[in-house]
């Protein structure tokens, strides 16, 4: 979607923006619940606020993208292009500033700030997950919560194996699991009536 400022923004799924029909004179303001990636059309005197469950990221005119779902663990902000603070709370005196191919994400409660230098994971605004080595409960996890569909894993032995792949959105939950039988195999049950699928 397009901004009245310009700004251009990628919704993932099941994503929330809530922003106003014109911007303030003093801040351009929206509340995000979920994934977005931002380009952020340049105004140095009005900065652009994004406003999560968990931290804020202030910026005047760049590229990143956002991670901040509500009721979920995790958060992270990664930039692409520019730099953004990354504050909790109103202010903004503590924040971190980042450069581009750095993140920001949560632990204890706590804002830290890393590097990154693979950008698949930003493939979903071209509808594909792409997972880089990563656990299978990891995997499981944003499956539920970009299908909005209960998974329950039976299976404790594929909780030691790391998976990577590439996978279309559009193929479904249900496709993405046969691809990952075939690495390491288990089996798996639909039930379309209550919405949840079962690994054994």
């Amino acid at each position: 979607m397009k901004l009245h400022d310009g700004t251009t923004v990628w919704l993932n799924a099941r994503s929330t923006l809530r922003y106003p029909n014109h911007f303030g004179k003093n801040e351009r303001k929206v509340e995000l619940d979920g994934e977005a990636f931002f380009e952020v059309k340049q105004n140095g005197k009005v900065p652009f606020v994004i406003s999560t469950e968990k931290a804020n990221i202030k910026v005047l005119g760049t590229k990143f993208n956002v991670f901040a779902y509500k009721g979920h663990e995790e958060f992270n902000t990664s930039l692409v292009e520019g730099s953004v603070k990354v504050y909790q709370g109103e202010s903004d005196a503590d924040a971190l500033d980042i450069t581009p191919h750095e993140c920001v994400f949560l632990s204890d409660g706590k804002l830290v700030k890393s590097y990154f230098d693979n950008s698949d994971f930003l493939l979903w605004k071209e509808g594909i997950y792409a997972f880089d080595d990563v656990p299978f409960s990891y995997i499981i996890k944003k499956l539920e919560l970009y299908y909005d569909i209960t998974i329950i894993q039976k299976n404790k032995k594929l909780d030691q194996y790391r998976f990577s792949g590439k996978f279309r959105q559009r193929d479904g939950v249900e496709s993405v699991l046969q691809t990952l039988q075939k690495v390491y195999y288990f089996s798996f049950v639909k039930d379309e009536e209550n919405n949840c699928i079962t690994i054994r």
